[in-house]
């Protein structure tokens, strides 16, 4: 069994509809507890009339309270995606690099001002993951 693996987030779509980082646009299942050892995400298509055009990769436990939403990011920022089609790393920030068998990571983004119209086409991200 390696002791690294990737989970891999997209959406067709991607807007600032709800606002900034509100909206989930994939979310995935960690299968193996482990730590968070890179992010990266890419879109062959970013909205050039958006300010800022960022990325973000939260994780929410497996057991939250009854309707709550305590997932949180696991980068130190976002991520800047400038050009179409460049891929762009994000930093770990130590307190999000854990994770637990069951727990999700999510796709979130921020278009700034462009509101609900489409900011990014295809977007991907990846996570690398070490297994305890």
């Amino acid at each position: 069994m390696p002791d690294r693996y990737t989970i891999n987030l997209g959406t067709a779509v991607a807007s600032n509809t709800g606002g900034p980082y509100t909206a989930v646009w994939d979310r995935a299942v960690v299968p193996a507890t482990g730590t968070l050892r890179s992010a990266w995400a890419v879109s062959p298509s970013v909205a050039s009339n958006a300010r800022q055009s960022t990325v973000d990769i939260y994780y929410q436990s497996d057991a939250p309270s009854a309707g709550s939403n305590t997932g949180s990011t696991v980068l130190v920022s976002p991520i800047t995606l400038v050009n179409d089609s460049d891929a762009a790393e994000g930093t770990i920030s130590q307190a999000g690099a854990r994770v637990t068998a069951g727990g999700l990571l999510q796709l979130r983004t921020d278009a700034g001002n462009i509101g609900a119209q489409p900011a990014f086409l295809n977007l991907r991200a990846t996570i690398e993951v070490e297994r305890d």
